[in-house]
């Protein structure tokens, strides 16, 4: 049993002081003590007996006067009601320790950052930045502490809805597909049995889905005439024209390097890591293509980038360039940059080229799973002839007289 003695009062604890002939131990009973240091510190402790081995041990409380009497009092009582349930005090503080770690390092968020280390191997680190950045600006803030096996829809539902009240239905959805991946992820790691919010994107509205509009192929004479009475910079218009001849998109147009253009080959390779399906590009150049890139040579031939952004010539001009100039001239809602590559799909369906060389154009690939896994055809001799083709129609529009 523990030495009886009298309880302390708060005044002798808070006058207690070290002495170097004394014992330095003030006992307020069943275990309780205070010790005093040398230099200057207070602690609590808890003296008892272990259950399973009966040997006399001690457990550290916390410093006065950051834990006072009072609250040294009720972590005594809580370890008295351990060792009667033959518990030892000692080894529960070190469980709850361990629990507490184990929960912290199955949050949401804890297990979001194992799910992004996957993903680095998976997608560009761009686009990984992304979506991380998604997570972090609407749902980690709210949810990311709770542990991963409590994530379900009535608790992603808010935060969510915050995001579709500012009418953003669209990045409501990609939320939701994040949070679907990750949990997935968490499954497939054994940390939870199920994924309990598979179908919780059926709660939201979806954007509807709308694509780049483009005007009909007899309104391209117009389009032109517009483009070459704009005021515009005239960077801005060739770069117009050279995504308009190369039916590329906008971002592959804007940083297209003088290192990639062969004037023999009459070609212009896109490396893989600038292209959406992560694979080379080769475009031949119509003579109109040609033409423009000669005549852009000795003004930015010297630098890197075919169209360097202005005052800085070590960077591309932005991809959003032509879009802006487009709404500039009034083809909001009618004609988008990357709407340029569907003008050009259209003309050659038009002209009924054959759907998959038209489509190998636009560095499209046709087919299902199986043939695109034996086909590989790039159809660069058939490209060679439809982008000249295109070349001249653009061409013979440029002469067309407009209002």
């Amino acid at each position: 049993m523990p030495k009886l003695s009298q309880p302390l009062t708060s005044t002798q604890v808070e006058r207690a002081k070290y002495s170097q002939n004394g014992k330095n131990e003030l006992n307020d009973g069943n275990g309780l003590y205070l010790h005093l240091i040398a230099n200057g510190s207070k602690v609590w402790r808890f003296r008892y007996n272990q259950p399973e081995t009966g040997k006399r041990t001690k457990l550290t409380i916390g410093n006065y006067p950051a834990v006072t009497l009072a609250q040294a009092r009720v972590k005594r009582e809580k370890f008295l009601s351990l060792l009667a349930q033959e518990i030892d005090p000692q080894a529960y503080n070190e469980q709850i320790k361990l629990e507490r770690t184990q929960s912290n390092s199955r949050t949401l968020l804890a297990i979001a950052e194992q799910w992004k280390d996957k993903k680095q191997a998976e997608i560009e680190p761009k686009t990984l930045d992304k979506y991380w950045r998604s997570l972090e600006l609407h749902i980690f803030p709210f949810i990311g502490a709770y542990p991963i096996d409590q994530i379900v829809p009535t608790l992603i539902t808010p935060p969510i809805k915050r995001v579709e009240e500012r009418n953003n239905f669209d990045m409501a959805q990609r939320l939701t597909n994040y949070i679907n991946d990750i949990l997935n992820f968490a499954v497939n790691s054994g940390l939870i049995a199920f994924n309990p919010c598979l179908k919780v994107g059926k709660v939201f509205k979806r954007a509807t889905k709308q694509n780049n509009p483009h005007i009909t192929s007899e309104e391209i004479p117009q389009l032109l005439a517009d483009i070459a009475k704009a005021n515009i910079e005239p960077m801005t218009r060739t770069l117009i024209h050279f995504q308009l001849l190369t039916m590329v998109r906008p971002s592959e147009a804007s940083q297209a390097e003088w290192a990639e253009i062969d004037f023999k080959k009459r070609l212009w390779t896109i490396p893989a890591e600038r292209m959406k399906a992560r694979e080379p590009h080769a475009i031949p150049l119509s003579m109109q293509a040609i033409n423009l890139l000669k005549q852009l040579q000795p003004i930015t031939g010297r630098f890197k980038y075919l169209f360097p952004k202005r005052g800085y010539n070590n960077a591309p001009m932005s991809s959003a360039s032509v879009n802006a100039a487009l709404k500039r001239m009034g083809y909001q809602s009618k004609q988008t940059a990357h709407g340029l590559r569907g003008l050009a799909r259209t003309y050659l369906a038009e002209q009924n080229i054959t759907h998959e060389h038209a489509e190998a154009c636009l560095a499209h690939k046709t087919g299902g799973n199986v043939s695109l896994a034996y086909n590989h055809a790039t159809y660069l001799e058939q490209r060679k002839t439809i982008m000249q083709l295109w070349g001249d129609f653009i061409e013979r529009c440029s002469t067309i007289k407009t209002i």
